[in-house]
């Protein structure tokens, strides 16, 4: 009977103590929050550290923020640790942090599985529309190059076209070729041109040159139409777009034809390198007997 009356006592004695743990681990965990949100992180610091100490998830991600711009590699370290013990507003940062390598080591497949978790787990963090955009956008990157997970068209348009909602110009442009190509999404020409369209009204490069396409690709061909959202991209170096004046201009449908608008075109396509480009000025110069060089 003493044995087991011994027994209970220490078991009582064990719980009084991690509960006091974790009274002090809150205590300081909450006198730091305070500190940290007047900005006087220098007082912060050892309060959310002592905090941290005592297995405090919170406590581990704003000792990732005040580290975030002075020391990028603790403070990395930081929010991995955050994110293992299962604070939800660090898997994003994490994600990022394996992404550039920073603090630990560069890992595509890590970067995407914790930001695919912040992504599951959005209703739940607390995050302004911009990161909410960025993050939908780093995801969607993930599956529509196939870098650290499997290439998935359809995955990556549905979290293009989230932050196409929430009116990012990038997205909304890469919606409207999803939906000109059929890629991951059914091929609707009115859908393409309505985020086309959104893009382009954000003075967007991709999403204007989506329109020429659009325009000189529809039945019957509108060129004029295309010509003037070719220029409008033309006019911020969208290489494609410097191209497709070139071939318009040269082939004269739809519009009057003019070999030196047609050549200026293609050197200004044929500045980005590519050697594609630069094969088909040369093309165009030897079928016009011009000698020149982007």
């Amino acid at each position: 009977m003493k044995n087991k009356i011994f027994y209970f006592l220490i078991l009582f004695f064990l719980s009084f103590l991690v509960s006091c743990e974790k009274k002090s681990s809150i205590s300081s965990e909450k006198e730091g929050m305070d500190y940290y949100k007047k900005g006087e992180y220098e007082k912060a610091l050892p309060l959310l550290e002592k905090s941290a100490n005592s297995g405090n998830a919170k406590a581990y991600f704003y000792l990732g923020e005040i580290y975030r711009d002075k020391d990028i590699s603790t403070s990395c370290r930081n929010y991995k640790k955050a994110s293992e013990g299962g604070y939800k507003e660090a898997f994003f940062k994490v994600g990022l942090c394996y992404y550039v390598g920073e603090g630990i080591e560069k890992n595509d497949s890590e970067a995407f599985k914790w930001a695919k978790k912040a992504g599951d787990e959005l209703n739940e963090i607390q995050l302004s529309n911009d990161d909410k955009k960025h993050l939908m956008l780093f995801i969607g990157d993930f599956y529509l190059t196939g870098k650290g997970t499997l290439q998935d068209f359809s995955e990556a348009a549905k979290w293009f076209e989230q932050a196409a909602e929430l009116g990012d110009e990038r997205a909304q442009a890469t919606m409207a070729f999803f939906y000109y190509s059929g890629q991951g999404v059914l091929m609707s020409k009115e859908k393409s041109k309505y985020w086309a369209e959104k893009a382009a009204a954000q003075d967007n490069e991709i999403g204007e040159f989506a329109l020429g396409m659009l325009n000189q690709f529809n039945d019957p061909p509108a060129i004029k139409e295309a010509v003037y959202w070719y220029e409008k991209a033309a006019e911020k170096n969208h290489e494609g777009a410097q191209y497709e004046l070139g071939v318009i201009y040269e082939k004269g449908v739809g519009i009057e034809q003019d070999l030196a608008k047609a050549h200026h075109y293609y050197k200004l396509a044929a500045t980005s390198g590519r050697s594609y480009l630069v094969e088909e000025l040369s093309n165009f110069e030897k079928r016009h007997n011009l000698k020149g060089t982007p």
